[in-house]
């Protein structure tokens, strides 16, 4: 039950970020996959109150069955059904007859999602949806508890905190994708000194902007690999202080020309990166 609550969540966060792209196809996207979000848990909940349904169960149907099932001993219904259903509407719009949604229907939409699942969770499960952490589903321990550690820092409103407890979680799940990855040999800038010496010229850059260009290239393979859109990347690359990790084992933060975030950025570099490692296991298999 709980990783489809987790992945009710997950498709909605996923959404949210489609919404905020203000073209038409990511629009129909959004709604698609708020639509999804909602059918899953609703599916979940559905099993849980031993309801009265199959495969062939129509979404509109949900609502009633929900609502008469043999578990739901008070009869509680699921509530904005009159939005949802035509949440579901536009979802048919879209995927089965290509009609394209106005931009302002995603973000409209996305509030009519994220109402429906906060009242949901709560009045069903008794869970708080801004609480439910999909870090849940990343399934390395050292990058998850650095993630649930930024977002307890987010919790408090200690943003600049939780950024810095992001920026490792960061640096750790890239060390671990680019280990399957082939670097360039650090020896290779070396190559400035031997030219140098041979022509005379101190002005000889020839290897360095080389090995500049094969780690920025690396760099670039692996946000392709995690699923990390170019767009996000560069959010990261503005709030999130560059973490190094010293050969005693320990982690320093360095925060040139870094901006200060707010909770909508750090809420949103928070979900860049959980996605970003739950993405991993399928990249590296373990």
């Amino acid at each position: 039950m709980t990783e489809q609550l987790l992945l009710a969540k997950r498709l909605f966060l996923i959404g949210s970020g489609y919404a905020e792209k203000n073209d038409p196809v990511s629009a129909g996207v959004s709604i698609s996959l708020f639509q999804d979000s909602i059918e899953i848990f609703i599916w979940s909940l559905l099993k849980t109150l031993d309801a009265e349904a199959n495969d062939k169960t129509p979404f509109t149907a949900f609502f009633d069955l929900v609502k008469n099932a043999k578990g739901n001993k008070n009869n509680s219904p699921l509530p904005f059904k009159a939005k949802i259903l035509e949440l579901n509407k536009a979802r048919v719009n879209f995927k089965h007859y290509g009609n394209l949604p106005d931009i302002s229907e995603a973000k409209k939409f996305k509030a009519y999602t994220e109402e429906f699942l906060t009242i949901s969770f709560y009045e069903f499960y008794s869970i708080e949806f801004s609480s439910l952490s999909l870090a849940e589903l990343i399934p390395y321990p050292h990058i998850r508890a650095q993630i649930k550690s930024a977002e307890a820092m987010l919790e408090s409103k200690e943003y600049e905190q939780a950024m810095a407890q992001l920026s490792i979680a960061k640096a750790m799940l890239f060390e671990k994708i680019s280990d399957y990855l082939p670097k360039p040999d650090r020896r290779l800038s070396d190559g400035d000194n031997f030219l140098r010496k041979l022509s005379g010229a101190q002005s000889v850059r020839l290897f360095g902007p080389l090995t500049q260009y094969l780690e920025k290239s690396n760099e670039i393979s692996i946000i392709a690999l995690l699923g990390i859109q170019i767009s996000d990347y560069f959010v990261l690359q503005k709030y999130l202080p560059a973490a190094l990790k010293m050969a005693a084992g320990n982690w320093v933060l360095q925060y040139h020309n870094r901006l200060n975030p707010d909770e909508k950025i750090t809420k949103n570099s928070i979900n860049i990166i959980t996605s970003a490692a739950i993405r991993a296991k399928e990249v590296i298999g373990e």
